[in-house]
Formats: structure tokens, C-alpha cells, sequence
């Protein structure tokens, strides 16, 4: 009797001391919308008041083969770079808490898009989030 709880004893030291050395997992908080993958029609989804949506897309110019990035803010376009600087920072001036959307069409280039976050964190908003689009399968 006395052998087989030395035995024990051994096994749950070994437990501890091979448990001691383990990565302790986490998770990153995630909150996704409840969706259906079975539906068909598109999702609309009604902006609430009190959210800053910026919708980047591109825009063929008057050269062939030249696209212009333009940022749309509340129905107006912007592609001058200071001009939205400006808009962004009266519009966090007032209410920096304000949530900050950034809705990217598919071939915006990857600096247009860091350039017009990099904006918004210059402007002082706490929260700068990207829109994602549902897809059915």
C-alpha cells in the first residue's frame, strides 16, 4: 500500500512540474453579427446614429489605367488628403467617442487604406473598426 502511494505521489509531482511550463491560452474578443449562411438576399443593415462610416473605393480617372482612391464620409467624396485630415479631426473634436467604420471595396490598394486609418488615429478616435461583408455560400 505504501508503494503504490508513493506512486501517486510521484505522478501528480510529474503533472505539476510538466504543467508548469504550458503557454496559458487566450482569446481575443470577437463580437459577430447572427447571420444565416442559408440566406440568399443580402443583409441590409441600418447604420445607427452616432457612427462615422468611411467608405474607400476607386474611381477610374481620365488617363487609362489610372485609379484615384476616394473616401466617402455622410454622401460626400473625398480625395484630397488634407481635406478629410480636416473633417476627421472637427468631427473628433466633438465627440471622440464616436465609432469609426472603415467600409473597403475589394481593390483598394493596402496604403490607401493605412493612410486614411492612420487619419482617423490622428484625429484622436477611440474606436476605428473595419466592415465586414457577409457572403452565402
Amino acid at each position: 500500500m505504501t508503494s503504490m502511494i508513493d506512486v501517486i505521489f510521484l505522478l501528480l509531482i510529474f503533472f505539476v512540474c510538466a504543467s508548469a511550463g504550458q503557454v496559458q491560452e487566450g482569446h481575443l474578443p470577437t463580437e459577430l453579427a447572427p447571420g444565416s449562411v442559408e440566406s440568399v438576399n443580402p443583409i441590409v443593415v441600418e447604420r445607427p446614429f452616432g457612427e462615422v462610416w468611411l467608405k474607400l473605393h476607386q474611381r477610374m480617372e481620365a488617363e487609362p489605367g489610372s485609379k484615384q482612391t476616394i473616401v466617402e464620409l455622410n454622401d460626400r467624396e473625398y480625395s484630397d488628403d488634407a481635406t478629410l485630415r480636416q473633417t476627421l479631426a472637427v468631427l473628433a473634436e466633438t465627440t471622440p467617442e464616436i465609432p469609426v467604420i472603415l467600409d473597403i471595396d475589394g481593390p483598394v490598394p493596402l496604403g490607401d487604406v493605412v493612410r486614411v486609418y492612420d487619419a482617423c488615429q490622428a484625429a484622436h478616435f477611440q474606436q476605428i473598426s473595419f466592415a465586414t461583408k457577409l457572403t452565402a455560400n
